[in-house]
């Protein structure tokens, strides 16, 4: 800033004083919140995140409440129809609601939902949201916590409801409904989901595809309702009024009301809310003839969202939404500033070229700023970039302008559909524009994806690297101004390339928590990463929702290699979707490993055949073969190439990891007998470890007594699921463990499990 906006900013009492309360209350709020969680009586059971399932989980509950958040398909169909709801009463004795609590009702098949603000008495199954047990993964207990949610009820049988409920919340969720359908019968499946998201702000119905899309190409801002919806929809409506010579204040409180109303039918949510406070300062600035400060009015959206509710701070809409318009307000500005004009351009093409030009720079610079003052954030919660975003939003922001009129005058156009059908094959022709902005967006989109560099894998972000961008982009901010645009530009980059750094590291080992299945990720120290099987039965998707988001959390621009100890279910279920994952975001995969053995069937078949559609190449590994890779070198012990047997656990590969003298193995799902063979011929120097993945998920035909004897680890990892059907671990394996003072880490217990070496030394932490 200079030294006139610093004397400008001093100038903001409100803002100032604003900014004061909220830095000295909101810890002090944080605290007494979080005590009155740990030591307040009367909680339900369900309130604590956790591994193991809720104590009442599986149970039928009677309740009695208030019906909200009425969600149901736009396609008429009842797949996920759900409320929300408050001011329970419980009439079961292991629930015990508090006046806060909310529950997320799904009805079962053929139930209708109730109305919004009515007393309703539902019974249904009580389950869980499943909590996080590994880095990266997304924490669904957590997100629908911090909405109030304790558990969700299934197949919900509404079995009474009363006379009254809220009328203008009904009108708002009906108006909701039919726009979805119409937007659905217009544009089609695919186009009219996107465009409920953009107008409505609902995203449940959209296709996973283009959602993945919109993400990878950083432009997913358009699907949340926010300040451009919000400044676009209130301005035009309230120079509607205007127009048609509506006095001022008349004009100005019903634009208001119009927006808080467009808000509630869209869920409200903090992006909504902090754009909502800001149009009304922004009215509040023309009825009493003065500019509406950004600032101000920002720090006043912050403390209205946080007062009632401190715990939104942590909410990552909360902090990109506000860091946005912030950097909108500081940063922008000051990258797109062009110091000291020269004398005006002269009249004639030339000049037009040249403001043209000049207003693509200041344009760009303003994208780039924005995208910057994020920047920390975007990768806190995301870990990686799309440095390509800057240019793609310049192309899709400005078609908004276009696109959300259209939106709602197709929404004002089909109010009579549903009395005339005969009008949906008209609205199809007068709207053909809106798929063609949409078609626009995904070419944009595409385009953005596809460039190099398109993917950014950073990881979370160390607290050093957001300690130093943060004391650059202050120095950015205080200084800039007074250096070249060029080299005010190069600043900038070299700030945003702070995240690029990556200082040497311990070897890292993580047993990931797939339930019943195995994934383990080896990170070297300078970063190359190895991935040892990947696969559950228990857990669905798990390469999608456990594995894939650890790899991106620690920020994998490159899979050296996956090595699969054998092909069963356990092992493999998850390679799709990191096959999948890794050709959209750019990730090269150096091979597949797999055992040499006789053995062929159909799974096997099914497996080469997905790696030959994602061009992997597929290499077999057999006892005495070897791979080397930055300080570590996974040596294969196990099969010994000429094992043709029926069961595919009986030629596990076997893999010893060591580096220096530290050793870790891995010995897949190899039963005792080949245990046993294994420690005969390989004896102790060539088996011992530090660490031992148990085998077979600590079955107790796995780490017999001879083999733990030529092992001898110090620590030993068990991947299984929670309550699995097989037992595992096995009682006995377990007292085997104990017997030799060996410590047992159950990710079915502990979540994942991370052992960090430095210098031979094992640090070993659990994540639950």
């Amino acid at each position: 800033m200079t030294a006139t906006e610093n004397r400008k900013f001093l100038r903001r009492p409100l803002c100032a004083g604003l900014l004061l309360f909220l830095a000295l209350w909101l810890p002090a709020a944080l605290w007494a919140g979080r005590w009155r969680k740990t030591e307040g009586e009367g909680r339900a059971p369900l309130r604590e995140a956790s591994l193991q399932p809720a104590p009442c989980a599986g149970s039928q509950l009677l309740l009695e409440g208030t019906a909200a958040g009425l969600f149901e398909p736009a396609d008429g169909s009842q797949e996920n129809c759900s409320f929300a709801l408050s001011e329970i009463t419980s009439f079961s004795d292991d629930f015990i609601p508090t006046q806060e609590d909310r529950v997320l009702c799904y009805l079962k098949e053929g139930e209708a939902l109730p109305k919004t603000g009515s007393r309703v008495r539902v019974r249904g199954e009580c389950g869980a949201f499943r909590a996080a047990s590994n880095p990266g993964e997304f924490d669904a207990a957590g997100y629908y916590g911090g909405q109030g949610f304790v558990c969700p009820l299934w197949d919900v049988a509404v079995e009474a409801q009363g006379e009254g409920f809220s009328r203008p919340g009904q009108f708002l969720y009906r108006l909701r409904r039919n726009t979805a359908r119409l937007y659905w019968r217009v544009l089609g499946d695919e186009d009219g989901a996107l465009a409920a998201a953009m107008a409505l702000g609902g995203k449940k119905e959209m296709d996973e595809e283009i959602k993945t899309l919109y993400q990878n190409a950083s432009i997913s801002h358009l699907l949340a309702i926010s300040g451009l919806h919000i400044t676009m929809i209130g301005m035009g409506f309230f120079s509607a009024l205007r127009r048609l010579r509506i006095p001022l204040w008349p004009a100005a409180l019903g634009s208001a009301a119009f927006l808080c109303a467009y808000g509630v039918m869209t869920g409200m949510s903090v992006s909504t809310r902090r754009a909502v406070i800001m149009f009304v300062f922004l009215l509040a600035g023309r009825l009493l003839g003065r500019t509406a400060d950004s600032l101000t009015s920002l720090a006043a959206a912050a403390a209205a969202i946080l007062i009632p509710s401190p715990e939104s701070v942590f909410d990552p809409g909360f902090q990109l939404s506000f860091a946005a318009a912030a950097s909108a307000v500081l940063l922008a500005p000051a990258l797109a500033d062009e110091g000291i004009r020269s004398a005006a351009p002269q009249e004639g093409r030339r000049a037009f070229l040249k403001r043209a030009l000049n207003n693509l720079r200041k344009n760009l610079m303003s994208s780039f700023g924005i995208t910057l003052g994020t920047l920390p954030l975007l990768l806190w919660h995301f870990y990686k970039w799309n440095p390509w975003s800057v240019l793609a939003n310049l192309a899709v922001i400005p078609l908004m302008g276009i696109l959300l009129p259209l939106l709602l005058a197709l929404a004002l156009a089909g109010l009579p559909a549903p009395w005339f059908p005969q009008m949906i094959p008209v609205l199809k022709v007068l709207f053909w524009p809106v798929r063609l902005i949409f078609l626009l967006y995904r070419q944009i989109c595409t385009l953005a994806v596809w460039l190099p560099g398109s993917s950014v894998h950073v990881g979370e972000p160390k607290l050093w690297q957001i300690a130093l961008f943060s004391l650059g982009l202050a120095l950015l901010l205080w200084k800039g101004r007074k250096v070249r645009p060029s080299l005010r530009l190069g600043m900038a980059v070299l700030l945003a390339g702070v995240f690029l750094i990556r200082l040497p590291g311990p070897l890292t080992i993580a047993m990931l928590d797939v339930g019943q299945g195995q994934s383990v990720c080896v990170e070297t120290k300078h970063h190359s990463f190895w991935l040892l099987d990947a696969g559950s039965t228990s857990k669905s998707r798990t390469g999608q929702y456990q594995i894939v988001p650890y790899l991106k959390y620690r920020g994998v621009r490159r899979l050296e290699g996956i090595l699969v100890s054998h092909w069963d279910e356990d092992h493999i279920s998850g390679l799709e979707d990191i096959f999948r994952w890794a050709k959209q975001d750019h990730v090269p995969i150096g091979g597949l490993y797999l055992p040499q053995t006789l053995l062929e069937d159909a799974a096997l078949e099914t497996l080469l055949a997905l790696a030959g559609e994602y061009e992997i190449p597929v290499a077999r590994l057999r006892s005495g073969m070897a791979l080397t890779r930055d300080g570590i070198t996974l040596s294969c012990l196990h099969p010994f190439g000429e094992e043709g047997a029926q069961d595919r656990n009986e030629v596990s590969m076997v893999i010893r990891l060591t580096q220096g003298e530290f050793a870790a193995l891995f010995p897949g799902d190899l039963p005792q007998e080949g245990e046993e063979r294994l420690a005969e011929l390989c004896g102790e120097a060539g088996l011992s470890a530090d660490l031992l993945a148990a085998g077979h998920h600590g079955a107790k035909n796995a780490s017999c007594a001879a083999f733990l004897e030529a092992v001898s680890p110090r620590a030993a990892l068990i991947s299984c699921g929670v309550d699995n059907s097989y037992g595992h671990p096995a009682r006995e394996t377990l007292e085997r463990f104990e017997a030799k003072g060996i410590p047992c880490f159950v990710t079915a217990q502990r979540g994942a499990v991370t052992v960090s070496v430095r210098q031979g030394k094992m640090e070993i932490r659990c994540f639950s």
